[in-house]
């Protein structure tokens, strides 16, 4: 190892590199450009969640209309799809009263009153959202004998933000010869159904009117019971079904507003208020309802 010292030639000299950093001006525009691109896409990422949301629903009534043909020809009896009702609160005062005459009497007991009101305001909070798989009757029940039951989990609610189309409960204008083929939606039929709570009996509890669709044992929809509703109970000869015809159902945006007293009850004086976002929205969606094979799909279809 040499111990000469090193001479002055021979020393490199390492200097510092200079590091560019930002100045204000230019981390100011990076700034804007990020949230003037934040501004433009949010509302398109918000317009395509709620589309997929709308599809969503679509695609759970499709799914559960579609069950309840499945369950009809395995039970080989008659299944309703209900719709919980937009005037639900009339009933309130009257099953009130009548259960509260049945626990007094000792003719129920007083868990079967928390139940039925349970019942009865889950249906009264669905107005317009809500909807359940019914059946009346099964296969060796004796006859004339009812006992109306879920079928499945009870109500069953659509995605946050999607609501049943208002003109399923509402008058529909005159029905004209080719509104069954271009797939027009109109209101629903309506009968009274008994109410079911739990595994309690249902007959003794007054009877609710709730729009329906019902399919029969042989799978397709119950057609003849679907036109009696429409002419005894919503006076519409016009809506009624032909044997080769098609319904058709849809959902749209929007909430569902119930009033409440200073209480927090249910203010059964005041309607749902109901508010479709944007007003009076559609959609090209529809499910389709096949009166011969009970089948539902969806179908697009344009909108003039």
């Amino acid at each position: 190892m040499s111990s000469e010292p090193f001479t002055l030639s021979e020393i490199t000299v390492v200097r510092p590199r200079k590091v560019r950093a930002f100045s204000l001006l230019e981390l100011m525009v990076v700034v804007s450009i990020i949230g003037l691109l934040a501004a433009i896409s949010v509302p398109a990422i918000k317009g395509m969640s709620q589309r997929k949301t709308l599809s969503s629903g679509h695609q759970q009534l499709t799914d559960d209309l579609n069950r309840a043909r499945q369950e009809a020809l395995r039970m080989r009896t008659t299944v309703y799809v209900v719709f919980a009702p937009t005037n639900i609160w009339l009933a309130g005062p009257s099953l009130e009263q009548q259960l509260n005459s049945m626990v007094a009497n000792s003719t129920a007991l007083g868990r079967f009153r928390q139940q039925a009101m349970r019942t009865f305001t889950n249906i009264a909070l669905g107005a317009f959202h809500t909807y359940a798989l019914l059946v009346e009757r099964e296969v060796g029940a004796q006859p004339g004998r009812h006992f109306t039951r879920y079928l499945g989990p009870g109500w069953q609610q659509l995605p946050d933000g999607v609501i049943l189309s208002p003109r399923l409960f509402n008058g529909s204008p005159q029905v004209q010869a080719g509104d069954r083929t271009s797939h027009v939606i109109h209101e629903l039929p309506q009968r009274n159904f008994s109410f079911p709570v739990a595994e309690f009996a249902s007959d003794t509890l007054p009877p609710i009117a709730m729009r329906f669709v019902a399919f029969g044992p042989d799978g397709r929809l119950a057609v003849d019971e679907m036109n009696r509703a429409w002419i005894q109970n919503n006076q519409r000869t016009d809506l009624t079904l032909q044997p080769l015809s098609e319904i058709a159902l849809a959902v749209a945006q929007g909430s569902v507003f119930i009033a409440r007293t200073a209480q927090g009850t249910i203010d059964g004086t005041i309607p749902p208020d109901l508010v479709e976002t944007p007003r009076d929205n559609a959609t090209n969606n529809r499910v389709i309802i096949s009166s011969l094979t009970g089948r539902s799909r969806i179908l697009k279809i344009a909108i003039p």
